[in-house]
């Protein structure tokens, strides 16, 4: 199992900061939040799930788009954190 960390209001949206997810890349991670429809929504826009703009997510401390974005693969032992981060202007 994954151990993903959220933070900010996810953790609202959630119910907790920490989920134990079996997921084997970044991708099937998000599509098993579908059973949390909140979460889900606010991670994910458009038909085809893609992620939001304003969502980082790391694994082990590496942003994903410095490994293979949503296809990088995960295995057991790996931290997932994700947040919704707000733009100033």
């Amino acid at each position: 199992m994954v151990k993903v960390i959220l933070d900010g209001v996810l953790v609202y949206l959630a119910g907790k900061r920490e989920l134990q997810v079996d997921a084997g890349s970044v991708r099937e991670l998000i599509e098993r939040l579908k059973d949390r429809p909140k979460l889900y929504e606010r991670i994910t826009r458009g038909p085809r799930g893609e992620l939001a703009p304003d969502i980082y997510i790391a694994v082990n401390d590496v942003d994903i788009r410095l490994l293979s974005g949503l296809d990088t693969p995960l295995g057991p032992e790996d931290v997932v954190l994700i947040i919704a981060y707000i733009h100033g202007g």
